[in-house]
């Protein structure tokens, strides 16, 4: 408990001294916009990473992280989980299948994502007010569509195909009873898995459900929207003939 209220401790100053930091550079240096998203974004990928790697001891001693969910301890706990990339280190107790995990980084991870979503904005802001005859929905296109497509294979696709063979089996179990109307009746004989195109497949008796469809067609509209930016601005570029 020291620890946890430590690091909260810490983050808060960093987050104090940084915002400071960047007014003093704001009003000295007068920098354009996307040049201020880059900073802000790259300050607080960094600060969220360090203060996600800070509980890199929780690996050899994950019961000082968690801590206990009762005095009694009513629901110990039964596992950890730690996810590379973005970090994340995840309490799982007895009673986790109905109310989810408790995430003790969860502070970082969203310092993380908030730091990528500044970067991309100041890239998309600085390719839009490039000179170029090509629109600028175009350019911005051409940078935000694969930023759409990162996030959804990092949050949705890689984190089920990351699972192991129990885990998924038991998430494919979770998905079975959350659509006990229209899914599969039968048991679960196997999981399958496959990368292009994204399919993290759930072999029942009686039919077989890709839990990544939803995520594998938003990849196929981000891929046909950079293609067509990318068409847009090259078209626009070649010489036309008298």
């Amino acid at each position: 408990m020291f620890a946890w209220l430590l690091l909260w401790l810490v983050l808060i100053v960093q987050l104090a001294a940084g915002a400071f930091a960047y007014g003093f550079w704001k009003r000295r240096r007068r920098p354009a916009r996307h040049r201020r998203w880059w900073l802000l974004g790259a300050g607080t990928g960094v600060l969220g990473y360090a203060h996600t790697l800070a509980y890199g001891f929780a690996l050899t001693r994950p019961a000082e992280i968690c801590g206990q969910r009762t005095l009694d301890d009513d629901y110990p706990l039964t596992h950890t989980r730690v996810d590379v990339f973005p970090p994340a280190f995840e309490c799982h107790w007895t009673d986790s299948s109905a109310y989810g995990p408790s995430h003790p980084t969860a502070a970082g991870v969203w310092l993380l994502w908030c730091g990528a979503a500044l970067l991309v904005a100041g890239t998309a802001a600085w390719a839009a007010n490039l000179p170029s005859p090509a629109p600028r929905w175009a350019r911005a296109g051409a940078v935000l569509a694969p930023a759409a497509a990162a996030t959804l294979w990092v949050t949705r696709v890689a984190p089920l195909m990351g699972l192991s063979e129990t885990d998924l089996s038991n998430e494919c179990f979770r998905w079975q009873v959350a659509h006990l109307h229209s899914a599969p009746s039968g048991e679960i004989t196997g999981t399958d898995r496959g990368l292009l195109p994204p399919a993290v497949d759930c072999v029942f008796t009686d039919g077989t459900v890709n839990l990544v469809r939803a995520e594998a067609f938003g990849l196929s509209c981000c891929l046909a929207v950079f293609l067509f930016c990318c068409f847009r601005c090259a078209a626009l570029r070649l010489p036309r003939s008298p």
